[in-house]
């Protein structure tokens, strides 16, 4: 009997804590509970959410209830404001690699997919509202396919002399650093794979002002590498509040995780600033590709760099490594694969330089090969070209990794040749290599009756 009252009071006990849990936040609150079993369902049925991740015996959760539960009432309909109890829920909790409580997420689907951020913003409700609203009016947009008009933030804008200098994004029109707004700051940083170095800043800060020349003269310096924006957080209250920003100008680096972004604690110098973003970008980046060159416009867009109208522009390469390659019947594909990965070594070595990276089968590009001086001395052979003054060096070692990269460090050293007449040879059109090892062609059987007779009365 004594077991059985001491299962029940258990029980009770158990029942009791989860019916407190559940009741954190009241039916009538307006704020949607997400549990184990319905948090994909639900975040996967559309629009925005805002989600807090909360522990029922967290101090800091019970005192942002009131405030998340204000924003809830205030955004019905709008957007959809939920909490997962991440006692009862550890699963949801792992899945979001929640560490704190409240840790609180915005989510929403793009092309099918789940996409979330975390909020790093103030905790009033009027400040929840402000970023929910900003990231609603973003998605609604997104789904009209247009980018959301730049303006005012959901803060406002200040007025005075720092609305006057710069609270409409004049402040860097007409410079290669990109204005980020809060309403473009998601689409334009957080989904993108490149690097962004971005000045959080106010117009009317003497410190913005001074460094604003060395940003603008960085983000040319990069550009095409690391991408370089700012945000006036006089107008962009709810992303400077997002992540943080107390004071002007605040520099911060978001690298490969988007949701860590790393506070930049550098010079505010060009040189330094430059200096920093080529170090990131050579950490982050991927090696160039080593690609077959079987047509002009490879060349041109690996090579010589596009200019032609209505073409992508591209920069000419400083150098172009050139590697003219063996008959796959001699080298199977086996082998051609191991010139290959040996330029791609190569790419991955030096991916912080202006350099790419080419192979073609030799005699597939007679006049090239007649402008660069090889075939004479067999293949594979590799040559460096520099597009800007049509000089080369050629390499006649063995096509590997060390003698490559050998090659390469005493590449000030070799002798250099200037291209043939001046110009490169024509290049044709030509069927890529489809990775296989070549079909080998069977020969006719023949009868040695046929060639030498069958009489055989004179001999």
């Amino acid at each position: 009997m004594a077991a059985s009252r001491q299962l029940l009071l258990l029980a009770l006990s158990a029942a009791a804590a989860i019916s407190g849990a559940d009741a954190f936040y009241s039916s009538n609150s307006g704020v949607i509970s997400l549990t184990a079993n319905n948090f994909d369902s639900k975040v996967k049925s559309g629009g925005v959410w805002m989600v807090e991740f909360y522990a029922p015996w967290c101090g800091h959760c019970q005192q942002l209830k009131p405030a998340w539960e204000q924003a809830a009432q205030a955004l019905r309909g709008i957007v959809n404001v939920a909490a997962v109890d991440c006692d009862e829920h550890k699963s949801v909790a792992g899945d979001h690699s929640i560490r704190g409580f409240p840790t609180i997420k915005f989510f929403y689907v793009s092309n099918g997919a789940v996409k979330s951020s975390d909020y790093n913003g103030g905790r009033s409700a009027k400040e929840v509202v402000a970023f929910a609203m900003e990231k609603a009016k973003a998605y609604a947009f997104k789904q009209l396919g247009e980018k959301p008009p730049s303006g005012g933030g959901s803060g406002g804008r200040a007025s005075g002399a720092g609305a006057g200098a710069g609270g409409d994004g004049s402040f860097y029109d007409g410079t290669d650093v990109v204005t980020l707004t809060d309403g473009n700051f998601e689409d334009e940083v957080m989904q993108s794979d490149d690097i962004w170095f971005v000045e959080f800043y106010a117009p009317w800060c003497g410190h913005c002002k001074s460094l604003k020349p060395a940003w603008i003269d960085a983000a040319g310096e990069v550009k095409g590498k690391v991408k370089f924006g700012a945000v006036d957080c006089t107008a962009h209250q709810s992303t400077c509040g997002q992540y943080g920003v107390q004071g002007y100008p605040t520099i911060k680096v978001f690298g490969a995780n988007k949701q860590r972004p790393e506070d930049y604690q550098g010079g505010r110098d060009s040189g330094s600033i430059a200096a920093a973003a080529n170090k990131a970008w050579s950490v982050n980046a991927k090696p160039r590709e080593v690609r077959e060159l079987h047509d002009e416009a490879v060349f041109e867009t690996e090579c010589l760099g596009v200019t032609d109208p209505g073409m992508e522009k591209t920069a000419p390469a400083q150098l172009c490594f050139i590697g003219f390659l063996p008959n796959v019947l001699d080298s199977k594909a086996a082998g051609r694969n191991a010139y290959i990965d040996a330029l791609k070594g190569l790419a991955s070595d030096y991916k912080d330089r202006n350099w790419s990276y080419l192979w073609v089968e030799g005699g597939k590009q007679p006049p090239l090969e007649e402008s660069l001086g090889v075939g004479g001395f067999g293949y594979p052979a590799l040559v460096a070209l520099k597009p800007a003054d049509l000089k080369y060096s050629t390499m006649r070692s063995a096509f590997e990794g060390p003698a490559l990269k050998e090659f390469v460090r005493n590449l000030r050293y070799e002798p250099v040749v200037p291209v043939a007449g001046g110009k490169l040879g024509s290049l044709e059109t030509v069927e890529p290599w489809d990775g296989q090892d070549a079909a080998v062609q069977a020969e006719d059987e023949f009868s040695l009756d046929d060639i030498m007779g069958d009489d055989d009365s004179e001999l």
